[in-house]
């Protein structure tokens, strides 16, 4: 039997039971189909609301831009617009004369609309997220073609309000090749008044063809009087040297330093710059104290990578302009002294030694202990 969009293979629900992710925190910055504000993006949704006003709102939009700065906030911020307005003709003039023309996306949280999106209980609206692994305690690295097709049996219903119907997939850049075949057939003969975002931290992992049938608008790293305004909304009170380390190690993801604040990020960074101090010696017996504390932790050692690559990241920046050190405040003295003693090249050689074992370490089986210990040899 031909499906809506022209294929005949048959959609049969996965076998597998889909393992509910952890509870949802109900706080504000909680899962972004909670959040009741966006910031930092403002031009952003100027550009959404002109699309929608003059009726041109595309079948399908990647949101592309560096992880944990809002896009999925406002993916989930123009849903709840469309249910809300849902479908006008901007050429049509209603009984009172021309139509309200809407100058904000925002739905106020007491509307049932917001309720219903932030509960995951609109019936028009499909997430797809990478599945969480119970027995691993992790959501998978990859979103796979059987939740993909999830999507065309959502489409093939008429919207239950007789508006939109929205599909947002987060982190479509994990899907699969299967997948995004699987999507690809959707985006080529889409049903009216569907609206499929793509959320994506590496816009050049999804294939051409997908981005040649899609609008990609890109999100640029939060200023730094957002950073630090999103940080104080949350009740984070920071000095000006710690608020300048935790943009860098986040690199400008506010979703990134939360999780830096609450893994008690800052004092971590202090430790391990305490532990350069003596470059290129280390004291070995304090590097495999140091290492010990850290068992098979992987939030551990990735917080652990990010403050290595972040100080090289720096130090190469202030070397390749001439100009002072920015971050890691209260260790300013120990970066100048880094970057005296070290040319541009050996830096850059440093760093992209570091970005390697820690790919290896994400992507492989190894022994996380001995990984901290290695990243200090490669240092010295």
């Amino acid at each position: 039997m031909m499906d809506l969009f022209g294929s005949d293979e048959k959609y049969e629900e996965p076998d597998d039971e889909i393992v509910a992710p952890p509870a949802l925190d109900a706080e504000e910055f909680g899962h972004p189909r909670l959040s009741k504000f966006s910031v930092g993006h403002e031009s952003i949704e100027k550009r959404l609301l002109e699309l929608y006003n003059s009726g041109r709102v595309p079948h399908g939009l990647v949101f592309s831009g560096p992880k944990g700065i809002g896009k999925a906030t406002l993916a989930y911020r123009l849903a709840r617009f469309l249910f809300k307005q849902g479908i006008t003709d901007p050429n049509q003039d209603n009984l009172f004369g021309a139509p309200e023309i809407p100058t904000t996306l925002e739905i106020p949280s007491t509307d049932p609309v917001f309720s219903r999106v932030a509960s995951g209980g609109h019936s028009d609206l499909l997430t797809i997220e990478r599945l969480y692994d119970a027995g691993k305690d992790k959501y998978k690295n990859t979103i796979e073609v059987d939740e993909i097709r999830r999507v065309a049996p959502f489409l093939r219903k008429t919207a239950s309000e007789g508006g939109w119907r929205v599909v947002i997939v987060d982190d479509a850049d994990t899907m699969n090749r299967n997948a995004q075949n699987a999507l690809l057939k959707i985006l080529e003969e889409p049903p009216a008044n569907v609206l499929i975002i793509l959320i994506t931290h590496r816009a050049g992992a999804l294939i051409p063809t997908i981005k040649s049938r899609t609008q990609t608008i890109n999100f640029e790293t939060l200023s730094t009087d957002t950073f630090k305004s999103l940080l104080e909304r949350k009740g984070e009170r920071l000095s000006t040297e710690e608020l300048s380390t935790i943009q860098e190690l986040s690199q400008g993801s506010f979703g990134k330093a939360t999780q830096i604040l609450e893994s008690d990020g800052l004092a971590m960074t202090g430790r391990v710059l305490d532990l350069l101090e003596n470059f290129p010696r280390h004291d070995v017996v304090a590097v495999h104290k140091f290492a010990d504390g850290f068992g098979n932790s992987e939030e551990g050692i990735e917080l652990f990578g990010d403050i290595t690559r972040s100080v090289f990241r720096q130090l190469a920046k202030a070397k390749a302009k001439g100009a002072p050190v920015t971050a890691f405040g209260v260790h300013k003295s120990l970066m100048h002294k880094l970057m005296d003693r070290l040319s541009l090249q050996r830096i850059l050689g440093i760093g992209d030694a570091l970005d390697a074992h820690f790919l290896k370490l994400q992507t492989g089986n190894l022994d996380r202990r001995q990984g901290v210990i290695t990243a200090f040899s490669l240092i010295s």
